[in-house]
């Protein structure tokens, strides 16, 4: 059998980490593929609510997604990580 490919995905903001969660949804349950997700932070914030942290009324870590988690869940790796 041949290696699965490797899907690497640069940047977890709100179309990295869509495409990260259906990438290995799709493939890397299957064993198709390994999808890793690389961003600068080990969290996601949905960007149009920040501000409203800004402005006090939101806690930010009530509304964050943790990568690793995420990953768990779809079948996907994260590595903290840039690009420079």
């Amino acid at each position: 059998m041949t290696d699965p490919h490797r899907i690497v995905i640069v940047g977890g903001g709100a179309g990295g980490l869509e495409l990260a969660t259906r990438a290995g949804d799709r493939f890397g349950r299957r064993g198709h593929a390994t999808v890793t997700l690389v961003d600068k932070n080990e969290t996601h914030v949905w960007k149009p609510l920040l501000h409203e942290v800004a402005a006090g009324s939101m806690d930010i870590h009530a509304h964050q997604l943790d990568y690793l988690a995420q990953a768990r869940w779809h079948a996907f790796t994260f590595c903290c990580g840039a690009l420079e």
